[in-house]
């Protein structure tokens, strides 16, 4: 069974916020208010919630949390509203902890926060929240670089490169580094390697690096970066190893920068399923092959793909071009 690369990650975020919470608020802690902020916290921060075109990514964040604020307040019904602002202005410290923002100095930075606790927010001093939280934060930050690192291997390199006039769109791509017996051709190799059950096999190691890679640039703010990569065919009509391959991209984030490459003849075969995947959320893009007619009826019911690749040798290629400027979807002619 595969694992979902990035539910994990989210889990332990999720474990680290509530370490820090707890740390930081002491006797005043409270779970639910906790739990509410830690949510918002992660849909903004891994999830781009919010509005807004702000040059720090930061403050998009704490805008969002600012609005789940006046949530929970309803919510409250006149309780007393202290903790719940001692809980919001803390996350003015995880923007550090968490990555968003740079620490110079850890010690420093702490010595910071515990005096702006006391001072400013009046909550009591507690034992030790220094070293604590130091002891935490770097906890964290090594399990975030060891796992997003954790699942490279020597044996298979991802190559990523950017698509020719294409804005923040990347072909990813699995290349193999270990040495085959020389006995073996280059085509015969290379059509083991890109076919049947080696070629599905393939994809959970690809899927498994890209999501890494993914994860990366959600960590950095990076919501626009997409990526287009192979499906295999083979998989539409094995049930359970589609869902196991398919399990490890089922989140909204991830989905929503990877994009399944398909040929329009598998698009046409499988139609139905196709279609339910989108509605579960994952992209596909359309690569027209030979079989596709083209004419205004057909290229509108392709508007559901962001994306469609056009291969050079595609009898249809210049009947395309041709049409471009009335075309909806992202054109690519470079695979």
């Amino acid at each position: 069974m595969t694992t979902n690369i990035m539910q994990q990650y989210i889990k332990q975020t999720k474990s680290f916020l509530t370490d820090f919470t707890k740390l930081y608020m002491g006797q005043y802690y409270d779970e639910k208010i906790s739990n509410e902020l830690i949510n918002a916290y992660i849909e903004a921060r891994i999830y781009n919630y919010g509005d807004g075109d702000y040059t720090f990514f930061y403050k998009r964040i704490e805008d969002y949390l600012e609005s789940k604020k006046e949530k929970i307040e309803k919510d409250m019904k006149g309780k007393d509203l202290e903790p719940l602002e001692n809980n919001l202005n803390m996350y003015q410290f995880v923007f550090y902890a968490d990555g968003v923002r740079p620490i110079n100095d850890l010690k420093e930075f702490l010595a910071g926060l515990c005096e702006k606790r006391i001072g400013e927010y009046n909550l009591d001093p507690q034992r030790n929240l220094a070293s604590k939280l130091e002891k935490k934060i770097k906890e964290y930050t090594e399990y975030k670089e060891k796992y997003i690192t954790s699942f490279d291997t020597a044996d298979f390199i991802m190559d990523v490169q950017k698509y020719i006039n294409i804005d923040d769109t990347y072909k990813a791509d699995l290349n193999y580094s270990f040495k085959l017996p020389y006995i073996y051709s280059e085509q015969i190799i290379d059509e083991v390697y890109n076919e049947g059950t080696i070629n599905e096999d393939k994809l959970i190691i690809l899927y498994t690096l890209l999501v890494a890679r993914c994860i990366k640039d959600v960590n950095h703010g990076d919501f626009d970066t997409k990526y287009l990569v192979q499906f295999a065919r083979t998989l539409f009509s094995k049930d359970k190893k589609r869902k196991q391959t398919l399990r490890l991209i089922d989140d909204p984030i991830i989905q929503e920068k990877i994009n399944l490459k398909i040929l329009y003849s598998d698009f046409v075969e499988n139609k139905d399923l196709i279609y339910s995947l989108i509605q579960d959320g994952y992209r596909f893009a359309i690569v027209i092959d030979d079989t596709f007619e083209v004419n205004d009826t057909n290229l509108r019911k392709l508007n559901i793909f962001k994306y469609m690749m056009v291969p050079k040798e595609c009898k249809n290629y210049e009947k395309i071009s041709s049409k471009e400027a009335k075309i909806n979807n992202t054109i690519i002619y470079d695979l």
